[in-house]
């Protein structure tokens, strides 16, 4: 076996700066290391003769990783895809169980760890290999050059579990091919390049922290500053440190910029300056994977000294289909811009007509192009019932277009987000970002549909109070019913400590309907 690389875009892009420039792929922060694209497809080389294990190709065996964010990850997903392996990461932050899931639905062969797991190890290598590097390993010198062989772009490469906040989560595949639009689209239209280094805090399940925030800017030759995990200190103390490399992009979730915003708010008038001043060293900043809300959105262009949030609209079948403009002047706030290059949309009306080019009429958002996924994971059924029979996948949100140049905004999930409520159909998105606008001291909310045997659904808003703060629900009712048409006015309330989210910032709506 030779010490080699597919000739895929990403491997033969990352030879090609291995040879040039040689700049730095990966800012472990973890280790205290930062790692050339030399060292990196070298390392990524090394692991794929010890996958291999004298064969030739895995042929399309599922590798599982658990590794910790930084140059160890990198190089494990790397070398899965270098064997002919389809990567399955695992979400660190999960339990167990859930991790056994995955492993098990997954039907995987291999799982490639990081010795941080140890004590979880024992229980999820039960019927599968197990190898473990620890960082030692990861930074063996090597001399040679890896050669690039012919292989099948249209392989499979990758499984992302979705999120299951509507059922049990199910396998997206996605090709190479399709890992190499969806990164490319993104690298062209947000103007990645050599030069940016990206904070990278992402979890490295999905596809925000994968494709967009890992694998566009490894496409580029750009740098990734790879973080643990968001820590809201830190972070800021890291944009205040000028002694460290200038960083160009951020990347995240809204509930991150509001406590990034809410740590700025109680500094005293000189740290907020100097908070503001650091996020000067950005060209972009992105907020994603859940709606911003319009008051978050303005409270973070004061905070940052400018900064206008780039959303964009995208899901683990999809790569990302929609995203506001870079010019900051056309990002329009409520809504998630347009198509990106490639990216076909339309939205479909109940009664099945195409209403892409109305305006403020919802309807179903379906998505067509060279980045949405292959299929579940042994789903067929499951995969079949997405698509139409014309080969458009059915993203399961509403959406609408709006305002003079048609900008899409997103309604929210028919399934969760849309509550039916005396005959009227109501986003929950839309309640939740005027109760945030309200001066209510309304840290975090989600709005949810409850049965009702005279209504269909009552609309229930679960609320997070700033600190000291309290709300009654004859006081929201009052103020909304002047910005909103009644029915769409919450008629329950609950004040909680905190919503119930997972790894990507999403409440679990699901587990919200209990409470009342």
């Amino acid at each position: 076996m030779s010490f080699a690389l597919p000739n895929f875009p990403l491997f033969k892009n990352a030879l090609d700066y291995a040879t040039s420039h040689n700049g730095i792929a990966i800012d472990d922060i973890r280790m205290g290391k930062s790692f050339t694209y030399l060292e990196l497809i070298q390392a990524a080389a090394n692991l794929r003769l010890e996958l291999l294990n004298g064969k030739s190709c895995l042929n399309q065996e599922r590798i599982a990783i658990l590794c910790p964010s930084g140059f160890p990850y990198v190089v494990c997903l790397l070398a899965v895809w270098a064997a002919g392996g389809i990567a399955v990461p695992l979400c660190t932050s999960h339990p167990t169980p859930e991790q056994l899931y995955t492993l098990q639905d997954s039907n995987s062969s291999i799982l490639v760890s990081h010795p941080v797991f140890q004590d979880r190890l024992k229980d999820l290598q039960k019927n599968l290999a197990c190898i473990i590097k620890n960082d030692d390993w990861f930074v063996s010198k090597q001399t040679k050059l890896p050669i690039l062989f012919e292989s099948d772009i249209n392989a499979s490469a990758l499984i992302i579990y979705t999120s299951g906040t509507t059922g049990k989560p199910k396998g997206a595949v996605s090709t190479h091919a399709i890992i190499d639009a969806q990164a490319s689209v993104l690298v062209k239209s947000w103007y990645w390049s050599q030069q940016d280094r990206i904070h990278h805090i992402l979890p490295l399940h999905h596809i925000h922290g994968i494709v967009n925030a890992l694998l566009s800017p490894l496409y580029i030759g750009a740098t990734i500053e790879m973080h643990q995990k968001f820590i809201t200190e830190q972070v800021w103390e890291r944009w205040a440190n000028t002694d460290l490399p200038k960083l160009t992009v951020f990347m995240s979730v809204p509930t991150v910029y509001s406590k990034l915003y809410q740590f700025y708010k109680n500094g005293d008038k000189e740290a907020r300056n100097e908070l503001t001043k650091a996020c000067n060293q950005f060209r972009f900043m992105v907020s994603g994977s859940a709606s911003l809300p319009t008051s978050l959105r303005n409270q973070w262009r004061k905070a940052s000294g400018g900064q206008v949030l780039l959303e964009r609209y995208g899901m683990t079948e999809i790569g990302m289909a929609l995203s506001q403009e870079y010019v900051i002047w056309e990002r329009v706030q409520g809504t998630v811009g347009i198509p990106l290059p490639g990216v076909q949309v339309r939205i479909i009306s109940d009664e099945g007509n195409d209403i892409t080019e109305k305006r403020n009429i919802p309807g179903m958002l379906q998505v067509k192009g060279s980045t949405v996924f292959k299929e579940y994971w042994q789903r067929p059924d499951a995969t079949k019932k997405e698509f139409t029979g014309d080969g458009w996948f059915q993203t399961g949100d509403v959406a609408q277009r709006t305002g003079y140049h048609g900008y899409y905004q997103i309604m929210g999930r028919n399934s969760i987000d849309i509550i039916k409520t005396g005959g009227e159909k109501v986003s929950a998105l839309e309640i939740e970002r005027e109760l945030l606008s309200c001066d209510f001291g309304i840290q975090d909310v989600a709005v949810v549909g409850i049965p009702d045997p005279e209504w269909g659904q009552k609309v229930a808003a679960v609320v997070v109070m700033d600190h000291g703060k309290e709300i009654e629900l004859l006081t929201i009712r009052n103020q909304l019913k002047k910005q909103l048409a009644v029915y769409k006015v919450p008629s329950l309330l609950k004040v909680v400590s905190e919503l119930p989210k997972n790894a990507m910032g999403k409440v679990t709506k699901k587990d919200l309907v209990c409470l009342f």
